[in-house]
């Protein structure tokens, strides 16, 4: 598949021209590195190892993309031919998956020939971009909520079935207990749960003319006192009643009146749903309601566009909350993705990095490796990026672990722990962040350094370009100082 961009396929065909060639060889065969990283989320678990290795394993081109190739006015036949009857043979590594990773930090990278191994780069981004997300979201989401149920009700919001999955797969890992999506509790053996919505209580309007009678108040029901009946009644095992279709008040009342209509209803009643309004508040009068009618023991559910902070701020108000479903801010409306970006750092055995105007856009050199400290406890107390033959000490760790190891050589691989594995390290990590918030994350000196040097070597002006150019003086300004000196 043709997963690259354009200017992956321009820049594998000019390395793969004579008029590129670097000392020694030809860029397209200088072995290059490129290291891997998310720049705008505060943390997040790295996932999505799995979505890498198929892309990786999928790197042969058939015959119609290489003659679409071969037929590109641009001059892409060159790369076409180069790329025909290769397979990627390169080396990746990356953290373990599940490992929590904060912003700007590289949890993999690649290294090969620079012809083939730059035009990897979209297979990373596809691969990292919408498992670290999602992920990030649950962890944000189940740390708000505590011990609390959380559901994923994303489905309607996906756009396609596979993307769904993907997202209850990355909720799951991340927190998230169940799945209103069936096709993902299938594939993925997790509980699939659901209410149901407001147009069963709609369908039962016939009931507003042709009523049937209370037979403890003698006077017509309401229909949808004969909706959440006929609920309960073909749900005998156990379910909720979602209470917002015409007002939760009276919802509650309508609920209350089907469910002391039997004792086979009363035992069905296990739990409300509220979708709308002020969550906090109609959830506990609904509850507090209930309780006085006899009917105890009720697991109130909170739905409607919820997120980190509402959710944090609904269990400040009603703790006894017993659990929320998340749909639109899940996977529709969300605030910020990874933004996974892929930056070379080697080139032919020398550091490179990409010095910009923007210094957040301003890249590393060198072949990279985080290290994080653990206490006597157990607990993580710092990271460090620096450069991977470094010996990183870091103040008050009994041990340092390096996260990134060897994942992918030449077709071989590491095998993909099991969702409820990852599921459990994301868990296992989290209690050990003391306050991951503020958890410290710096670069070692050394690396620092480098980054510094390089960066300064870079912007250098000794080429006498003055003698050829002419720069106007209402332009001298935005030259660095050394270059017009």
């Amino acid at each position: 598949m043709l997963n690259i961009d354009r200017y992956h396929a321009t820049m594998g065909a000019a390395a793969y021209k004579e008029v590129t060639r670097l000392r020694g060889g030809a860029l397209s065969e200088a072995e290059a590195t490129f290291y891997v990283t998310q720049r705008k989320l505060p943390y997040a678990p790295c996932l999505g190892h799995e979505r890498l290795l198929r892309s990786l394993l999928d790197f042969r081109l058939d015959r119609p993309r290489l003659r679409f190739l071969e037929q590109d006015r641009g001059g892409l036949a060159l790369y076409a031919k180069a790329v025909e009857d290769i397979n990627f043979a390169g080396l990746v590594r990356a953290v373990r998956p599940g490992t929590i990773m904060f912003a700007n930090q590289p949890f993999a990278d690649i290294t090969g020939a620079f012809g083939l191994t730059q035009a990897q780069e979209i297979k990373f981004e596809h691969a990292f971009d919408l498992p670290m997300t999602t992920a990030s979201i649950a962890v944000q989401l189940r740390m708000a909520a505590g011990h609390r149920w959380l559901s994923d009700f994303s489905l309607r919001r996906n756009g396609d079935i596979e993307r769904a999955v993907e997202v209850a797969t990355y909720a799951f890992i991340g927190g998230f207990n169940d799945t209103s999506n069936m096709e993902a509790a299938h594939r993925l053996d997790i509980p699939a749960v659901g209410t149901a919505a407001h147009y069963w209580q709609q369908s039962y309007v016939e009931f507003m003319d042709d009523a049937e009678i209370e037979p403890r108040t003698n006077r017509p029901k309401h229909f949808e006192q004969v909706a959440f009946e006929r609920w309960l009644d073909a749900n005998p095992q156990g379910t909720t009643l979602l209470l917002d279709t015409i007002d939760v008040h009276m919802g509650a009342v309508h609920a209350a009146l089907a469910a002391t209509s039997t004792e086979a209803r009363r035992r069905a009643f296990k739990g409300f749903r509220v979708d709308s309004g002020d969550l906090a508040r109609l959830g506990r009068w609904c509850l507090r309601f209930f309780e006085a009618n006899g009917l105890k023991g009720l697991m109130p559910v909170l739905t409607g566009d919820l997120d980190a902070e509402s959710v944090r701020e609904i269990v400040a108000e009603f703790p006894e909350a017993a659990g929320f479903g998340i749909g639109t801010k899940l996977s529709g409306e969300v605030p910020r993705i990874a933004g996974v970006i892929f930056k070379e750092c080697l080139i032919a055995g020398r550091p490179t990095l990409k010095a910009s105007n923007t210094p957040e856009k301003s890249t590393l050199p060198g072949r990279l490796q985080v290290f994080r400290g653990v206490d006597a406890g157990g607990r993580y107390i710092g990271d460090v990026t620096g450069l991977d033959e470094e010996d990183i000490e870091i103040p008050g760790a009994v041990a340092v672990q390096r996260l990134i190891v060897p994942f992918w050589e030449r077709g071989r691989h590491e095998a993909i722990p099991s969702i409820h594995k990852q599921r459990a390290f994301v868990e296992e990590q989290l209690a050990r962040f003391p306050d991951i918030a503020r958890y410290p994350h710096t670069l070692s000196d050394r690396l620092r350094s480098l980054r510094d040097e390089l960066t300064a070597r870079m912007r250098e002006d000794d080429s006498g370009w003055q003698d050829v150019l002419h720069v106007p003086e209402s332009l001298l300004e935005a030259l660095p100082r050394k270059a017009i000196t």
